[in-house]
């Protein structure tokens, strides 16, 4: 009994050591997240297919649809590129008196991006240049024009330039935007600004930058070579790309972050519309070792660039190769803020996705695997919603997947069932 005491007593350091250890920096942790250990074996998670709507008969056009799904169960449906109307459905996918008519016809000409704030919809209108809150009758409550810059307080001069675009990405419910800036204008000296990063700012009706929410590497995969006036950019094989993706209410962030050194393993951390850090964790799945023989003919074809010689280009590139083959392709916020991250192990089957699902405080949920055709649009642990499009019919159906260890829908259907990985990740 007293060796088992210590030992408990050990393990309880050893956790405690890690939450210290592990406290995100970048802004205030809303969670500490720690290197906690998941059985070898986890129960199988199966989704089946539930229901199905066809939204292009729905739309009464026969292109295909996007929907937009509330996370009571409501979708607002339009057709491919925002074209024509918009059409809301409730719950039981009955058409509401909710409707917008784009092209001009009303206050919104154009939708380039929408989401949800709590009952209200936001929609960026290239068009128009505004930023619109949509109530319950689809009649603009507030409208937020383009700023002409993007800029700093007076305080915050020497973190920040001047930005003379910005791409529009979200509303939030106090009128605030988040945008990613481009179009750099410095009028100052800006030590704390990194121009190799990519922004995502919080900002005002004005323009003035609030805070910065997230911060993401800018290419991917390519590195740049100068040589006095000379400069080439060149692609890294096999580079593992970082995925994010922002919610439709737009209060959640997640960043997927594979480690190229690391056989199998990325880090996901998930931020807050104020970009304070939610978790920040690091997870292991199966991953094969690059094929450095495969690149070969490409660092072959590499040439000169001013005073560095082929062979010093192909070295440089060659030390930028990963160790391993990166195993996420993306991901997608849940409308409960839970991850979902499309993963590829060694031997995955061309017809099936396998998801890697997270809840979300980051703790690992299940892993199943889903048809490969279709489209994820929205999701919860329990339930998603996805489309499949017929290039025949040009036609599209949504339908609707739910956990079949769970309580079905009482208009739950029949359908063909998912299946689910056989090995259980390492989150370390």
């Amino acid at each position: 009994l007293q060796q088992l005491r210590r030992a408990v007593d050990l393990v309880e350091g050893s956790i405690g050591r890690q939450l210290m250890r592990s406290l995100v920096r970048g802004g205030d942790a809303l969670f500490l997240c720690a290197a906690v250990s998941v059985g070898a074996q986890q129960r199988p998670v199966t989704f089946v297919r539930d229901t199905s709507h066809n939204l292009s008969e729905l739309l009464g056009v026969k292109r295909f649809a996007v929907p937009l799904v509330g996370r009571d169960g409501r979708m607002i449906v339009t057709s491919e590129w925002f074209f024509g109307d918009v059409i809301a459905l409730d719950s039981a996918w009955h058409k509401t008196s909710w409707k917008l008519e784009l092209g001009g016809r009303d206050e919104i000409a154009n939708v380039q991006r929408w989401g949800w704030s709590g009952d209200s919809i936001w929609v960026v209108d290239r068009v128009f240049n505004q930023v619109a809150m949509l109530g319950k009758d689809a009649k603009v409550k507030e409208s937020v024009g383009f700023p002409s810059w993007v800029r700093p307080t007076w305080g915050d001069r020497r973190q920040y330039p001047w930005f003379s675009n910005a791409t529009m990405l979200a509303m939030f419910a106090d009128g605030s935007l988040l945008v990613e800036p481009s179009g750099v204008r410095r009028f100052f000296d800006t030590p704390g600004y990194n121009p190799d990063l990519r922004l995502f700012l919080r900002v005002d009706r004005d323009g003035r930058i609030l805070r910065t929410v997230a911060q993401l590497p800018p290419m991917d995969g390519r590195v740049q070579l100068r040589s006095g006036t000379e400069r080439k950019s060149y692609n890294v094989p096999n580079f593992p790309r970082t995925a994010f993706h922002i919610s439709s209410d737009a209060e959640r962030i997640a960043i997927v972050q594979p480690i190229g050194s690391d056989s199998g393993a990325f880090r996901v951390t998930a931020l807050n519309g104020s970009g304070d850090t939610v978790f920040s964790k690091r997870y292991v799945v199966d991953a094969n070792r690059v094929d450095r023989a495969v690149a070969g003919p490409y660092l072959k074809s590499l040439q000169a660039l001013g005073r560095y010689s082929a062979d010093q280009v192909r070295d440089t590139i060659a030390r930028l190769m990963p160790q391993f083959n990166s195993p996420v392709v993306s991901v997608v916020n849940g409308i409960d803020h839970s991850v979902w991250i499309w993963i590829r192990r060694p031997g995955f089957d061309a017809q099936k996705a396998e998801w890697f699902v997270l809840d979300s405080l980051g703790n690992h949920a299940f892993t199943t695997l889903l048809p490969r055709q279709i489209k994820v649009y929205a999701s919860r642990l329990d339930r998603l919603w996805s489309t499949e499009n017929d290039r025949v019919k040009m036609a599209t159906t949504l339908v609707t997947y739910r956990r079949s260890d769970l309580t079905s829908s009482p208009r739950s259907r029949s359908g063909s069932s998912s299946g689910t990985s056989s090995r259980a990740p390492r989150p370390e």
